[in-house]
C-alpha cells in the first residue's frame, strides 16, 4: 500500500538566535586591529590560517624614528599568529599552487623590496610570480582561481608577462598566457574581472564590465569558439556588477551588487541550471539590507560550500526577514542564521580552519580586532522548513512514496517535468526527466537508499523533501 506524504511549509525555529556573545563568536587573538581583512585562507598545505589586513601597521624604526604604513599578512598555526610580509597595498587573493603559497593584489612592494601585484613565497621569502600592467595605470589581481589543476589569475590589467591579456591570464609552465578569445572582446576601458569557474563544461567570467553596445556585460561564457552572454538583459542595472562564482548542488550560484530592477532574477545573489536564473527568495524578501525592502542590494563578497551547506557572506543584515550579521548559511531551500544574534554590519572573508569557522568583521563588529572564531550551530533559526503532516497543505505537488524504493510524483501538470533529488550532504543523487499525466506522474525508483532526509526538486521551482521508510 503507498503512503502519501503531504507536506506543509512552515516557518520553524530550532533554537532562538540570542544576542552576540563570546559563548558563540570570539576574538581569534590578532596581534594587531585588523578590521575589515580581505583574505581569510585556509593554507591545508602547510596547516595554516592565512589573512590579509587592509588596515594599517605601523613600523617605528630606530633613531631616526621613520614611521611605515603597510598591509600585513598573518599567518596562524592554531597557537599563535606570525607576520609572513608586510606588503605596500592591498592583498585580495591567496592560493597554494604546486605546494607554494601564492598571493596576489594591488601591492607594488613586500618588505620594501620592489614586487607587485603577484608574489610566491618559497623558502621563508617572498619572490615575483610575473609582471602584470596596463601602460601607465596601476594593474590589480582581484583573484586567483585554480580550476582542473591550471591556475588564472582575475584583475584590472591589461598585459601578463608581456602578453595582451585583458584582465585573464592562465599559468601555463612558468609564464602567464592570455585565455582563447578573451583579449580579442572589445569593453569600454579596461574590464573589471572577479572570478572564474567552469560550469556544464564551458569557462564562466564574471566581473563589472561591458562591450560599446553592452550586448556582452558582466557574466560571459565560452563556448568553445566565442565569449557569450550567460544571461540576455540581467545585470542591467547601472551598479550592478559580479564578484563571486561557487557550484552548489550542481547548479551555479553568482553573488555580486545587483538588483532586480537590472533585469536581474535575483538581488545579489542568484543561481543557474544551465538555462534559467533563478533567485534564493521571493521580492521583498531573500538576503537585504533594510528588511522588507529591496531598495539596495545586498553585497556578497564570500561563498563556500561545507557539510552540505552553502555559506554566505558580505554586506547584508536580514535574510528572509531574520537578522543575520552578514553571514548565512543556505541549504538549497532554506535559508538559516547562526547563534550569536547581530553583532556586526558585514563580513567580509571566511573560512574553515581545523574544522572552525572564521570569519572577518568590519569596523563596527561588537566582537573581536578584525577576524572572529564561530563556535556556535551552523543551522539555528531558518526561513522556512518542510515539516512532514498528515493532513497538511500542499507544496505545489505530492509525493507517493512506496517502501519497495518507488516515487510517484502527484498534483503536477500533464508534460515532462525535470526531477532532481540531493542527499543530506547536498549532493545530487537522483537527476531523470518524469511525465506526468492526469496528475500522476510515472514511477520513479529510488531503492537502497538510507533513512535520511532527502531533497526533492521539480523544474528548479516546487521543492518538497522525502524520508525513505522501508
Amino acid at each position: 500500500m503507498r503512503a502519501v506524504l503531504k507536506w506543509v511549509f512552515a516557518t520553524q525555529v530550532l533554537l532562538m538566535a540570542q544576542p552576540a556573545s563570546p559563548q558563540y563568536w570570539e576574538d581569534a587573538g590578532l596581534p594587531r586591529y585588523t578590521p575589515s581583512p580581505t583574505i581569510c585562507f585556509a593554507d591545508t598545505v602547510h596547516d595554516r590560517l592565512i589573512l590579509a589586513g587592509q588596515g594599517q601597521y605601523f613600523d617605528s624604526l630606530p633613531p631616526p624614528y621613520q614611521l611605515h604604513t603597510y598591509c600585513p599578512l598573518y599567518s596562524y598555526d592554531g597557537t599563535s599568529w606570525d607576520t609572513l610580509g608586510l606588503f605596500g597595498n592591498k592583498i585580495l587573493s591567496a592560493v597554494v599552487y604546486n605546494d607554494t603559497l601564492i598571493v596576489a593584489g594591488a601591492f607594488n612592494t613586500v618588505h620594501d623590496q620592489p614586487i607587485a601585484d603577484i608574489a610566491c613565497y618559497v623558502n621563508g621569502q617572498w619572490l615575483p610570480y610575473g609582471v602584470f600592467d596596463c601602460g601607465n595605470n596601476a594593474a590589480k589581481i582581484n583573484r586567483l582561481r585554480i580550476l582542473d589543476g591550471e591556475l588564472y589569475a582575475l584583475g584590472a590589467f591589461c598585459n601578463a608577462d608581456g602578453q595582451p591579456c585583458n584582465g585573464v591570464a592562465k599559468r601555463v609552465g612558468g609564464q602567464w598566457m592570455p585565455v582563447p578569445g578573451w583579449p580579442s572582446l572589445n569593453f569600454m576601458g579596461t574590464p573589471w574581472v572577479t572570478d572564474i569557474i567552469r560550469f556544464q563544461g564551458r569557462l564562466i567570467v564574471c566581473g563589472n564590465f561591458n562591450s560599446p553596445d553592452f550586448a556582452q556585460k558582466d557574466i560571459l561564457q565560452y563556448d568553445g569558439t566565442n565569449w557569450v552572454p550567460v544571461c540576455d538583459g540581467c545585470l542591467g542595472g547601472g551598479m550592478d556588477s559580479a564578484t563571486e562564482l561557487i557550484i552548489y548542488q550542481d547548479q551555479l550560484y553568482l553573488g555580486g551588487r545587483f538588483v532586480y530592477g537590472g533585469g536581474s532574477a535575483g538581488q545579489g545573489i542568484m543561481r543557474w541550471d544551465g538555462e534559467q536564473w533563478y533567485s534564493l527568495g521571493p521580492i521583498g524578501g531573500g538576503l537585504q539590507t533594510i528588511n522588507y525592502s529591496d531598495q539596495y542590494s545586498p553585497s556578497i563578497l564570500k561563498m563556500l560550500v561545507r557539510d552540505g551547506l552553502l555559506f554566505i557572506a558580505g554586506g547584508f543584515s536580514f535574510a528572509s526577514h531574520m537578522t543575520a550579521s552578514g553571514i548565512v548559511t543556505w541549504d538549497g531551500t532554506d535559508f538559516c542564521t547562526l547563534e550569536g544574534g547581530a553583532f556586526t554590519d558585514a563580513c567580509s572573508g571566511m573560512d574553515f580552519y581545523h574544522d572552525t569557522l572564521y570569519v572577518g568583521t568590519s569596523p563596527f563588529a561588537q566582537v573581536g580586532q578584525g577576524l572572529v572564531r564561530y563556535l556556535g550551530e551552523y543551522q539555528v533559526e531558518c526561513s522556512t522548513l518542510a515539516v512532514p503532516e498528515a493532513d497538511g497543505e500542499e507544496a505545489g505537488f505530492q509525493v507517493a512514496w512506496d517502501p519497495s524504493g518507488e516515487i510517484t510524483l502527484l498534483g503536477l501538470g500533464d508534460g515532462h517535468h525535470q526531477l532532481r533529488i540531493m542527499d543530506p550532504l547536498g549532493r545530487l543523487v537522483l537527476q531523470q526527466q518524469v511525465r506526468s499525466q492526469g496528475g500522476r506522474s510515472e514511477v520513479v525508483r529510488f531503492a537502497d537508499r538510507s533513512m535520511a532526509v532527502y531533497l526533492l526538486n521539480v523544474d528548479n521551482q516546487m521543492t518538497t523533501r522525502l524520508v525513505p521508510t522501508r
